[in-house]
């Protein structure tokens, strides 16, 4: 609770996340031996199961699993980005602060998304990648918003290559954990109260991984943002600026809680857990679970709900409701999310427009190409229209299609 009061004070909103009796189940489509077993060419199935829980400010909460164990679709879910396409279903609830229902204005308006593949226009330079998405985003004045981006890119360790372009898949310029952390700056520009990241640490080896997770450490400890993060297989350095895990394993929450108590309750639940090992190795092998699932899965996964729902689940409630947050002072009901009018939005464009013609002159020669082609071609379609102008309909269409033999004869 120390740390909560602390986040109170560094951070203009704090905001809680929390999130109850969440299921989302899709249609998938069935193998041929199922279909021939079943007759049936699609199945529901149910990704996310019931699973309950919170975020709090000042607090750094990552979601592990094994592959398939709906981490990402939980994280998507709670920063209302599922599609609900193919007859998807969704039940649950998300909320700010126990009192905002979560949706694209409101989750805008307090909190970020970072995307596990950077996309990131490659011929921006760090510096001019975080001023864009500042100008797009604030309202405030230029010199302020030029401050802010030179302060987030110090804080950000970015200053020695804030000059360089981000560069893409084909061309390297930065790095993995350079071009993460750049993604991460123009998220900070508009100052979220809450940050989601699906797997920020993938692609990075273990030492880039530990900076990433530290960087999230002090955003929330430091900044009293709320910190929400799916990460698979993390090293123990990295495991070490984890402050609350939370465990699926089949789309159910298996573990909530203190990442400091994560392997104590698993030898409370008869798991034999190895001396001096990576937390991240042991979890992976405990909740993984074979598909289609063999008895023993069918066990294991019944234990870990059994013990969940006796020792966690209660606790967990008592805990969410003990943090109590007022409405953000900027709340309005209904208020779509500021941004920029639609002048600096154009302005902008034409910069990132002619920042791509000047340092990708190739594209523009082959757009230039590309256009007098299209001109040569369609200049003979119109030429002389007036010719045809008491024509039948027949020379109409010929002349639409283009047809050069009507047209030469």
């Amino acid at each position: 609770m120390k740390i909560m009061e602390e986040a109170r004070a560094a951070c203009k909103n704090p905001i809680k996340i929390s999130w109850k009796n969440v299921k989302f189940e899709v249609e998938v489509k069935q193998t041929e031996e199922e279909v021939t077993a079943t007759g049936q060419q699609f199945r529901r199935q149910m990704i996310v199961k019931d699973c309950s829980g919170y975020a709090a400010p000042g607090i750094a909460t990552y979601i592990m699993g094994s592959s398939g164990a709906g981490k990402t679709s939980l994280l998507n879910i709670l920063s209302d980005r599922v599609a609900l396409i193919n007859k998807a279903k969704l039940s649950g609830e998300v909320v700010f602060n126990d009192q905002i229902p979560i949706n694209q204005d409101t989750f805008a308006r307090y909190a970020a998304y970072v995307m596990q593949d950077d996309i990131l226009f490659s011929h921006f330079t760090c510096l001019e990648a975080l001023t864009f998405s500042a100008r797009l985003r604030l309202t405030t004045s230029i010199e302020e918003q030029d401050k802010l981006v030179e302060k987030i890119i110090k804080e950000l360790g970015l200053f020695h290559v804030k000059d360089s372009q981000i560069g893409s898949v084909h061309r390297k310029v930065l790095s993995g954990g350079e071009r993460k952390r750049t993604s991460i700056g123009v998220e900070l520009v508009s100052d979220p109260s809450l940050i989601m990241l699906d797997e920020p640490t993938s692609g990075l080896d273990s030492f880039k991984a530990r900076s990433i997770c530290k960087l999230l450490h002090d955003l929330a400890r430091k900044k009293g943002k709320t910190i929400v993060a799916t990460i698979h297989q993390p090293s123990s350095e990295a495991f070490f600026y984890f402050d609350r895990v939370i465990l699926m394993a089949d789309g159910y929450t298996c573990f909530q809680g203190d990442a400091a108590e994560s392997l104590d309750y698993f030898r409370s639940c008869k798991f034999v857990v190895p001396k001096r090992c990576n937390p991240s190795d042991f979890f992976m092998k405990a909740l993984d679970i074979k598909y289609p699932k063999q008895q023993d899965d069918i066990e294991k996964l019944e234990r870990l709900n059994r013990a969940y729902r006796f020792q966690i689940e209660k606790r967990n409630d008592v805990e969410n409701k003990m943090i109590k947050l007022e409405l953000p002072q900027d709340y309005v009901a209904g208020q779509a999310s500021y941004r920029a009018p639609v002048s600096v939005q154009l302005e902008q464009l034409m910069y990132r427009s002619w920042i791509l013609a000047q340092r990708e002159p190739r594209i523009s020669r082959a757009k230039l190409i590309q256009t007098l082609v299209v001109v040569a071609f369609l200049c003979p379609t119109f030429w002389q229209l007036n010719k045809f102008a008491n024509c039948d309909v027949g020379s109409v269409q010929s002349n639409a299609s283009f047809n050069l033999y009507d047209f030469c004869v």
